[in-house]
């Protein structure tokens, strides 16, 4: 019997041992397969490699700026050789013109010679032919010595007049020769200017076309950086996300055991010097100032402490909803994780960041005191906080010049 007591004992031992681990490893956050330091350094890691994709975004938008100007400059010159092309075209269809004008007048100046040519020829075969009767029919039908004198001059100056006319057409083919020469001189010059504009632009198209290659090459480098980084992006909120869902599981585990920890602040809290209401309700430690840190600027104050995970944030002042949810980069929000912006009018806005989740959507109207969201630890952070800012006009200010102790 002893010895049963003694097992029984031993036994009651066991199955309390095995209740305190079982009780124990529920109290771990189920996100611990993988320590926080992992979680951190895995959401540290895609933030490094989500930025040097970014910056070679950055680095192929400015380059392939650069190649389209470049290319607008080219095409400029192109349009601009064109319009020397078309003037010269033009040129030389005018000039074509007055060649075939030319060659025309001459071709007539030509008819002109041989049929005055021809006419002389037949006069003079027929004054051959006629021979002394006729030169005796011109001196026995003269009236007297002054009529057979003015026949006489008469045939004379006939033959002359012939001749001096073929002689004039022959001088006017010979000047229209001369400027259809020089017409083709000045054709031969433009045609000249025109291959070697031709030339320039070929020169110019080629430009253009390796350009556009280039430029198409930046187009798909760019379109697969963007692909990265949205996939990145995606990656880096399920780290967030992952990060957030480990103190969301280490507070309930610390709420479980009932260890939910101080707010931080106590009851005393930061009162309003004018519009504004305290956006975290009784926690008021502030785990980051306003201003330089860590080699950069933070446009807003940090407000944590323990158990502060899950907390409701409410609205500092009644506006209309400008951002409600994941803020990604490239927008203005990036790096706040869910986030929270309120428009409040005459300048003012206010954000709300870091949340593990949002209780507003976009446009909406809300009331000062509203519950807007929740404390959680998503975007670039290190642990549950709230990421406060105020702006005017856009400009960050230091949130507590708006409160007091």
């Amino acid at each position: 019997m002893l010895d049963g007591k003694k097992i029984a004992k031993s036994a009651a031992a066991f199955l309390l041992v095995l209740t305190i681990v079982f009780s124990t490893q529920a109290a771990i956050p189920t996100s611990s397969a993988k320590s926080l330091t992992q979680l951190q350094q895995e959401q540290s890691q895609l933030r490094q490699k989500q930025e040097q994709v970014q910056n070679r975004l950055k680095s192929l938008k400015s380059d392939k700026a650069k190649k389209i100007e470049y290319k607008e400059a080219l095409n400029s010159q192109v349009n601009t050789v064109q319009s020397q092309i078309d003037v010269y075209r033009q040129q030389i269809s005018a000039l074509d013109a007055d060649i075939s004008k030319k060659q025309a007048e001459i071709a007539d100046k030509q008819n002109d010679i041989n049929k005055n040519y021809e006419q002389l020829k037949q006069r003079l075969h027929a004054m051959y032919l006629t021979g002394e009767a006729s030169n005796l029919e011109i001196i026995l039908n003269a009236e007297n010595i002054v009529d057979l004198a003015d026949k006489t001059e008469a045939i004379k100056a006939i033959t002359k007049h012939d001749t001096k006319l073929i002689n004039r057409l022959r001088a006017d083919m010979e000047s229209i020769k001369k400027q259809k020469a020089e017409i083709e001189n000045n054709r031969k010059g433009v045609a000249t200017a025109k291959i070697s504009l031709d030339q320039k632009q070929s020169e110019l198209n080629s430009l253009v076309s390796e350009t556009q290659s280039v430029i198409n090459e930046i187009s798909s480098d760019e379109s697969l950086a963007k692909k990265e980084d949205a996939k990145l992006a995606q990656q880096r909120k399920k780290a967030d996300a992952a990060v957030d869902q480990w103190f969301k599981d280490y507070y309930n585990s610390q709420a479980a055991k009932g260890g939910t920890g101080s707010n931080g602040g106590g009851s005393g809290g930061y009162v309003s010097k004018g519009n504004f209401t305290w956006p975290l309700p009784g926690v008021t430690n502030i785990s980051s100032g306003f201003g330089s840190r860590w080699g950069s600027f933070h446009k807003g104050i940090d407000i944590s402490s323990a158990g502060v995970y899950g907390k409701a944030i409410v609205a500092a002042d009644s506006g209309r909803v400008i951002m409600a949810g994941w803020g990604n980069y490239g927008t203005g929000y990036g790096g706040y994780g869910n986030v929270v912006a309120i428009d409040h009018g005459g300048g003012y806005s206010t954000l709300y960041g870091h949340c593990s989740s949002v209780a507003v959507s976009r446009g909406t109207q809300v009331q000062k005191g509203q519950v807007i969201a929740y404390v959680g630890s998503t975007g670039q952070s290190t642990g549950p906080h709230l990421h406060f800012e105020i702006r005017v006009r856009g400009s960050a200010q230091n949130p507590l010049n708006y409160f007091s102790r």
